[in-house]
């Protein structure tokens, strides 16, 4: 099981969100740390201080992360709807 870890603007994007939305996103995250072996596709093209940076579809919302396989550590980023997720990440 990996530990996850948020950064500040992934508690805001969160707390954004309806509660069932929230919920559901927050029981994948869960999940996933479970389930590391789905966790290696990081995003192509991503400035330096993003490099390594990976997505996970939940619904209509996409989140964003890194994952740290020798640390065991899942580092969440944010959390945005897909029409909007790319433009954060610019």
């Amino acid at each position: 099981m990996y530990q996850v870890e948020t950064t500040p603007d992934f508690d805001e994007d969160i707390e954004a969100l309806d509660k069932p939305v929230a919920a559901r996103i927050i029981n994948k995250i869960e999940w996933l740390a479970g389930h590391p072996d789905l966790l290696k596709n990081p995003l192509k093209h991503m400035p330096d201080d993003l490099k390594g940076l990976q997505k996970y579809r939940i619904g209509n919302h996409r989140v964003l992360f890194w994952v740290d396989h020798k640390n065991k550590t899942i580092v969440m980023y944010s959390v945005e709807h897909r029409r909007s997720v790319y433009k954060k990440v610019r």
